[in-house]
């Protein structure tokens, strides 16, 4: 019988937890295997340093790394959350504006999450909450990454108005990644919302933040919203 090389079994052991459960703690890891912490922080610093596991620099967390998310499925919306938190968090509070994470589900804008800012807004959408996807910014985003005949379909249920407005936008939003709600849902209130892609360039969720009233405020949070997806395509 062939005999198994015990440090390659731990490394495996701790990959595929790593894959369950991103932004996992040294701790958190050092409780559930025992191992030495030489011993661990060598496994752990090999795989990071070839690109298996990435480190939060801002949590010190492990999830994995960009060589291991090229052979694995698109994460599940609970992982993803768990591993844009970190960042979303840093950038509400950089931008002092909620974060919305938002998915596609049939023919509305669905939200996630929303990650609050230090001082919060009551005009933010709320976790589980619904918007319409041709006349709100996550929508408009989510909606230009739809097949081309579901985004016929459905633009023949919403006002012509709403509908020429999301065709004349739709190049823009497709080259750019970036869709703006410039008080269609509700009056003086306004919202840029952009594509987090992963690195297939597949489109996971939008990413969204409300400016009531505030046209600099808004371009401000695009700027940061489309710097932060830039910098998470290749841990996706």
């Amino acid at each position: 019988m062939t005999k198994l090389i015990q440090s390659i079994q731990r490394a495996t052991a701790i990959c595929q937890y790593i894959a369950g459960h991103p932004e996992t703690s040294l701790k958190t890891l050092q409780t559930i295997f025992q191992l030495p912490k030489t011993t661990l922080f060598g496994i752990l610093a090999t795989l990071t340093n070839d690109e298996i596991l990435y480190k939060n620099p801002q949590t010190t967390a492990y999830s994995l790394g960009r060589a291991a998310l090229r052979l694995a499925d698109p994460l599940p919306a609970d992982h993803l959350l768990d591993l844009l938190r970190p960042e979303l968090t840093h950038l509400a509070t950089d931008l002092n504006l909620a974060v919305h994470v938002a998915v596609r589900r049939g023919t509305v804008a669905h939200y996630l999450a929303k990650i609050e800012a230090p001082h919060p807004q009551h005009v933010s959408a709320a976790p589980g909450a619904d918007d319409p996807l041709a006349t709100t910014a996550a929508g408009k985003l989510l909606l230009s990454a739809a097949p081309a005949n579901f985004r016929c379909t459905y633009l023949t249920t919403v006002a012509t108005s709403a509908a020429h407005r999301f065709q004349t936008e739709l190049p823009a939003i497709l080259t750019h990644n970036v869709a703006y709600d410039h008080g269609e849902q509700a009056d003086d209130i306004n919202c840029v919302a952009v594509g987090l892609r992963d690195r297939r360039g597949d489109l996971l969720a939008s990413l969204s933040v409300v400016a009531p009233g505030e046209a600099v405020t808004l371009a401000n949070g695009g700027a940061a919203l489309l710097a932060l997806v830039d910098r998470l395509r290749d841990r996706l």
